[in-house]
């Protein structure tokens, strides 16, 4: 597995009892000090666990194996009973797993995060209460089935101390960096000295409604997760058998953005939910400028940063200029903005399934007073491209007619 594994201690017990009608017990105790392990999955540093403690209690049959609540999981400080049960049924999997941790210290989990593997949060100090409840429960046989439920409370939480980060950096102007395939390409100051900067008030109300329509219409509602998004994401990935979809927040782009490495791992999702989690619980960050910061560190096309460069990229406007239309095309392509050509016919139209996406979008800004009944009902994907875009399609092509905006 090509990872380094190092430890001053390691125990571990087992006992085995035959309980009748086929079925067996096995219980036992696994400790270990001073762990280090370096591993690319795991983290791009060097992970270290100054003690971890497992006491475990299963139940084991033919078909299903039990984790029983019992059982206690100590890392650190942090102390808590898991359960999981993993049943085979007629070549279907259920499984179900669940955590309820009552209130306890918040220092017991922010002091026990391993070093190496949340650097953003190494060093942070906290006073307070915390709870956490977590289920997981899916039946294979049937997914809509799924139940997914993740909640950590707070009680007279407070951040004494941010760590390696100031998390509440997004406030005011700061230095974002884009990367591509993990390496950085474009570094600018999200605020006022940047030349590009367009404050929230100076962009058009349709591209600030399309947009948040399209990527997370609950975003100045929410705590910056939305389990059922989340649920229905996972769904949908395990129905078609590949990560699909990604039920990501707003909050959730712009801390995995703004925050985070580039490198997918999987102590890079949990680092990223816990900085949603501060940010949001403690409003480090108000909504409207978390959502200014978004617009203006967006990627809308190859080498195209914020909605300054992607309005005069697509049609040589100013981001407070654009129509309901090319609102509803920018917004289109935030998902695949490497990937928008994709969007166009070879005579430069946009193509047919495009219709679908604008008539909801449409109808999402004629709920919200934006534009009229008639206007949403006679919504077309037709738009005119101007900028330097117009160049990039003709590139594949000797000449592009456009189709003019009514």
């Amino acid at each position: 597995f090509e990872a380094e594994v190092m430890f001053d201690s390691l125990s571990y017990s087992l006992t085995k009892t035959n309980i009748g009608s086929g079925q067996i017990a096995l219980s036992g105790v696994a400790a270990i000090t001073g762990l280090q392990v370096l591993h690319h999955a795991l983290s791009p540093d060097r992970i270290n666990l100054d003690r971890g403690k497992f006491s475990y209690h299963i139940h084991m049959g033919s078909n299903f194996a039990e984790l029983d609540s019992s059982s206690h999981v100590q890392f650190n400080k942090l102390e808590f009973h898991p359960y999981l049960y993993i049943e085979k049924k007629h070549d279907k999997w259920h499984i179900k797993s669940s955590i309820n941790k009552p209130w306890f210290p918040a220092n017991e989990l922010f002091g026990s995060l391993p070093k190496g593997l949340f650097s953003n949060l190494e060093g942070i100090q906290t006073k307070g209460m915390l709870s956490y409840h977590f289920l997981f429960d899916l039946d294979f046989s049937q997914l809509d089935s799924l139940k997914l439920e993740s909640e950590l409370n707070h009680k007279d939480f407070h951040i004494i101390k941010y760590g390696a980060t100031n998390l509440a950096k997004m406030s005011e102007e700061f230095s974002y960096t884009a990367y591509e395939k993990e390496q950085p390409v474009k570094t600018f100051n999200v605020g006022p000295s940047y030349e590009h900067f367009t404050p929230l008030d100076s962009i058009s109300p349709l591209l600030q409604m399309s947009v948040l329509q399209s990527e997370d219409g609950a975003f100045f509602y929410h705590k910056g997760f939305l389990p059922d998004a989340l649920r229905e994401a996972l769904i949908y990935d395990l129905k078609v058998k590949r990560f699909a979809r990604g039920g990501s927040t707003i909050t959730m782009q712009l801390v995995k953005n703004v925050f985070l490495n580039r490198k997918k791992n999987i102590a890079r999702k949990l680092e990223e939910a816990l900085i949603v989690w501060l940010i949001e619980t403690k409003c480090l960050t108000s909504k409207q400028r978390m959502y200014e910061v978004y617009l203006n560190i967006a990627e809308w096309g190859p080498m195209v940063y914020g909605i300054y460069e992607a309005a005069d990229y697509y049609f040589s406007k100013r981001p407070s200029e654009l129509t309901t239309e090319e609102s509803i095309f920018l917004a289109s392509i935030i998902p695949k903005p490497k990937h928008y050509k994709s969007s166009f016919t070879t005579e430069g139209q946009l193509k047919d399934y495009m219709k679908g996406y604008y008539h909801l979008i449409a109808n999402r800004l004629k709920i919200k007073g934006l534009i009229s009944e008639l206007d949403a009902d006679s919504i077309k994907p037709e738009i005119t491209i101007r900028g330097g875009a117009l160049n990039d399609l003709r590139s594949k092509r000797d000449s592009i007619p456009t189709v003019p905006t009514e």
